[in-house]
């Protein structure tokens, strides 16, 4: 997604959401010769309760601060960017291409992170160029960007709206559940595949 697009949201202005696309993206400043306690102490000057708490909330063992940052694994170098976000406590959290480091259990787990950090501690997270399926349930607000000089905004996305079947790779649940509706079912347009499978066995 082109940085305009949150340029015209107002989120942030433009040289501090490029740069903050670029260190993102680039994990070549992760592959550092240096303790993971480090490369955090260098970016935060943290060094107390904070930090092991972050690294708490982010699912890493304390043990992971005595380990090179170059032996990571990606999802632990996302890990590691997510808890120093965390240490620095910033109102807004800018995060990309966050659900191409994780399995489907660890999006869960995050999932509901990110709902704690919005809901008890009134956080503003960004979510950059992730996939539909992965913002499919908890995301407030939308940005597409149609062409260079058009996006279209969605308030309460439910990403089964008709406007959005050209505009993004449509979410496998949402395909489904259109699917069985067409065939003549009537399911509810679910974003939750626990509640979508109840619902056909008791419906379909």
């Amino acid at each position: 997604m082109e940085i305009e697009t949150y340029i015209k949201k107002g989120v942030i202005n433009a040289f501090q959401l490029k740069q903050k696309i670029v260190d993102k993206n680039d994990f070549s400043s992760l592959e550092e010769n240096v303790k993971v306690k480090n490369y955090i102490l260098k970016r935060t000057s943290c060094f107390d309760k904070r930090l092991i708490d972050s690294l708490k909330l982010v699912n890493l063992d304390e043990d992971i601060l005595n380990k090179k940052m170059n032996i990571l694994s990606s999802s632990e170098k996302m890990k590691v960017i997510l808890a120093i976000d965390l240490i620095l406590n910033s109102s807004t959290l800018y995060i990309y291409r966050f659900d191409a480091y994780f399995m489907e259990k660890d999006l869960l787990f995050f999932k509901k992170l990110f709902k704690k950090l919005v809901n008890k501690y009134h956080k503003t997270i960004v979510f950059i160029n992730c996939k539909p399926s992965f913002l499919l349930d908890f995301v407030d607000h939308y940005v597409i960007e149609r062409n260079k000089n058009e996006f279209v905004e969605i308030e309460k996305p439910t990403f089964y709206e008709k406007k959005l079947e050209n505009l993004i790779e449509i979410p496998k649940i949402v395909e489904f559940v259109n699917y069985i509706n067409e065939d003549g079912k009537r399911i509810n347009q679910y974003g939750d595949l626990k509640e979508l499978l109840k619902a056909i066995f008791r419906e379909v």
